[in-house]
């Protein structure tokens, strides 16, 4: 594929690689040396992307409207949803694979066009609308971190009526949020702050000093409130806790419009038939012995494949997942049951809201 595949798009590159399958939105603007999309990639209308190398991964998206200012290098891992309304202004951006940026993200917020003016965040990150991030120093995001709408990030922090040769002071730092940390609805980072593996923060606190790993931290300044100490389900418990979402999402899929059966199965397992406009499921959860807790399976009639959910540790998808599969592995995520694929997952959209927008 080449720019003359994409009708009402103005695409500025030196160098240009398209994979299969990409689709961009009218009106969009792509200025870029080196510009990289993989197979399947999808960009929306009325985006403006520009940065020296900008590479997106295979079947990930960007949501429209949304404007990139990355003067060295933009990438996007494989699978990476960036929604809707995006600005980003930065040296540097990069987000690794399976991760979810909501709408209206805002990096910049103020002097980000700097030497050090660089972001990185990890793999398989969930981060809701309206969250900001300052990046005047480095901010690095781990893994599996989970952000919360109108959190706020800021690397730099002085006013000019408080001047440091009157005695006040100015800082200057980068931000590093570890692996597996959560980061509460309206939570507030300042400079040279760490947040340790796996540390919530809770809603409103301000962080203004580095916190440890596996900690819950709260208030203005955020403190050390207790730590956290989970204990693993074992094999019967998780056993226990799959059956129950599974009937769980059983109940949802009835709510969105599809007609749910329970049918009988021997021993131990559970069989339900799932029946859309034009589709028919299986869905089978068989446990498994000792301390491998069990699988379900997804296949649709007529279709000779299906899609298995390996409960055991660490989660897999084994198969292809379609709308349905999507759906279980969406409704799975939102319980922080997090199974690894190559895009994100979205549900099928409730029959009472979807016949409002044909």
């Amino acid at each position: 594929m080449d720019a003359t595949d994409f009708p009402g798009v103005e695409l500025r590159a030196r160098r240009m690689r398209i994979g299969e399958g990409v689709r961009i939105g009218e009106d969009t603007v792509i200025v870029s040396d080196d510009l990289v999309l993989g197979d399947g990639v999808v960009i929306g209308p009325g985006c403006d992307l520009r940065s020296a190398r900008l590479e997106v991964g295979v079947a990930a998206q960007v949501g429209a409207g949304s404007r990139w200012l990355v003067a060295d290098e933009a990438v996007l891992g494989g699978g990476t949803v960036v929604d809707s309304g995006a600005d980003v202004v930065c040296r540097q951006w990069s987000v690794g694979e399976g991760s979810y940026l909501g709408q209206r993200l805002r990096i910049g917020a103020g002097a980000s066009m700097e030497e050090n003016s660089v972001v990185r965040i990890g793999h398989r990150c969930q981060i809701a609308p309206d969250v900001t991030v300052n990046p005047t120093e480095p901010v690095v995001i781990g893994n599996e971190v989970g952000i919360s709408a109108e959190v706020a990030i800021f690397t730099h922090g002085y006013h000019a009526g408080h001047p440091v040769r009157d005695g006040h002071r100015a800082a200057f730092a980068g931000v590093e949020i570890a692996d597996g940390a959560w980061l509460g609805f309206r939570a507030v980072v300042l400079p040279g702050v760490r947040v340790g593996a796996g540390t919530v923060v809770a809603a409103a606190a301000t962080v203004t000093r580095s916190l440890p790993a596996g900690v819950l931290a709260a208030g203005v300044p955020a403190q050390v409130k207790r730590v956290l100490e989970p204990v693993a389900l074992d094999a019967a418990a998780r056993r226990a806790v799959v059956v129950g979402l599974l009937e769980g999402w059983m109940q949802r899929l009835r709510f969105k419009g599809l007609t749910v059966k329970a049918l009988g199965a021997p021993g131990a397992g559970l069989r339900w038939t799932v029946t859309g406009t034009d589709r028919r499921w299986r869905v089978v959860w068989q446990p498994q012995d000792g301390e491998l807790p069990g699988v379900a399976e997804v296949s649709r009639d007529g279709v000779d494949a299906s899609a298995l959910f390996d409960f055991s540790e660490p989660l897999a998808v084994r198969g292809v997942l379609d709308d349905l599969g999507h759906d279980l592995r969406d409704y799975l995520r939102r319980a922080t049951w997090l199974f690894p694929y190559s895009v994100n997952s979205r549900g099928l959209v409730p029959e009472r809201f979807s016949r409002l927008l044909d």
